[in-house]
């Protein structure tokens, strides 16, 4: 296993652990001082050094943020261009 499919699968598991997550908790409200909102505190941590330069260039339309979709693409691209190169 060479160092590139490592970090395609680091990559792959930070899409479906901490960005799909963060994006599926960002539809509900989760009440202050609970578990999940510590969950959703960390995962809101973890994710918006990823997504705040993306956000800078691709500005929310309409309301919509859609800068979490041009990541999560851009990675998953990325992501199948390494692991299946």
């Amino acid at each position: 296993m060479n160092v590139f499919r490592l970090a395609g699968i680091a990559v792959e598991l930070y899409l479906w652990f901490i960005m799909l997550p963060t994006a599926l908790l960002s539809w509900f409200r989760v009440q202050p001082g609970t578990t999940l909102a510590r969950v959703q505190l960390f995962l809101y941590k973890a994710t918006e050094p990823v997504l705040r330069p993306v956000r800078r260039v691709i500005r929310p339309m309409g309301g919509i943020d859609i800068s979490f979709i041009v990541v999560f693409l851009v990675l998953q691209y990325v992501v199948v261009r390494v692991l299946f190169a």
